[in-house]
């Protein structure tokens, strides 16, 4: 006689398999965090990309994240202790002029842990292919 025992009986059933039973769950569970993980790095990935000859905008996803690690990973932000808070707005410097000379200034603020900061960001293309940019942060003090 056979009873449903529900998630009880699964668990007496994994225990009466020993090693391979606990093996076999933790294989389940690996692969069900992989399903869910990798489209959302795919996605990231995604909102990042920037399309080759075409600048990015100030206020663009690729902009706040390129901003948000210059000022992470600045050598300020880590002797002072600065924690970024969060990339405030952004926008163009010179407002009809997308590009000029291959290269875009904006205009933004960022806030740390020490108060808020207007910042002067200036995207410059690296390659002459146009597929990769660089931001360079112009601090005011």
């Amino acid at each position: 006689m056979v009873e449903d025992q529900g998630w009880r009986g699964m668990l007496n059933a994994l225990q009466a398999e020993g090693w391979r039973g606990y093996a076999f769950v933790a294989f389940l569970i690996a692969c069900i965090g992989i399903f869910f993980l990798a489209p959302r790095q795919s996605a990231r990935d995604a909102l990042l990309a920037i399309t080759p000859g075409q600048m990015p905008a100030c206020d663009s996803p690729p902009t706040r994240h390129m901003l948000a690690q210059a000022v992470s990973g600045s050598p300020a932000a880590r002797t002072q202790g600065l924690v970024l808070q969060k990339v405030g707005s952004l926008r163009d410097a010179f407002p009809g002029v997308a590009e000029y000379g291959g290269r875009r200034t904006c205009l933004g603020e960022v806030y740390t842990n020490a108060g808020h900061v207007a910042v002067t960001a200036i995207l410059t293309w690296t390659t002459p292919e146009r597929d990769e940019v660089h931001l360079n942060v112009l601090w005011p003090y």
